[in-house]
């Protein structure tokens, strides 16, 4: 009975001692892989997939339409990381007063001020992008995209067509 236990209490020990250095070994590799995303090779890129799709890409303009959005991504990314850093010190000064004392509007003056540089660069991108495309195809995606940059519903967006 106590040779039992004593084999239970070994295995069970070894098993954790062996997850756990596992987990130690193996995290750093996959927070790395996550922050960097593979960004080639076809359907690595499945946000662009819709678009070649819904206008009929050539490859050439696929190539053209990827090089912008790999550029744009890291300019992307700082501005997300912006976008939520500064939400989060609105959380924190709601949590600590329950008015809109000057704290809180300088820091709403400030998130309000970073949406407008999101939407500036988004547009911006959309502006690039729509550059490689034929004019058919450039209106079209213009016609979706800006209003979806601007946060405006548009008037004739098709509700179960392609959606950004």
């Amino acid at each position: 009975m106590k040779r039992g236990i004593i084999i239970l209490v070994t295995a069970v020990a070894v098993g954790l001692c062996m997850f756990w250095c596992s987990h130690l070994m193996l995290a750093p590799r996959i927070s790395e892989s996550a922050k960097t995303m593979p960004k080639e090779n076809g359907s690595l890129l499945p946000e662009l997939h819709w678009l070649k799709d819904w206008l009929h890409l050539d490859d050439g303009q696929m190539q053209k339409v990827k090089a912008l959005h790999l550029a744009y991504l890291p300019k992307c990314e700082d501005l997300c990381h912006r976008v939520y850093l500064s939400n989060e010190d609105i959380l924190a000064l709601s949590a600590q007063s329950t008015t809109v004392d000057a704290k809180m509007r300088s820091a709403m003056d400030e998130r309000a001020k970073l949406a407008v540089e999101c939407q500036q660069a988004l547009l911006e991108h959309v502006y690039q992008t729509a550059a490689c495309l034929r004019p058919e195809q450039s209106r079209k995606y213009l016609d979706l995209m800006v209003p979806y940059t601007l946060g405006i519903p548009a008037k004739d967006a098709p509700r179960n067509g392609p959606q950004p």
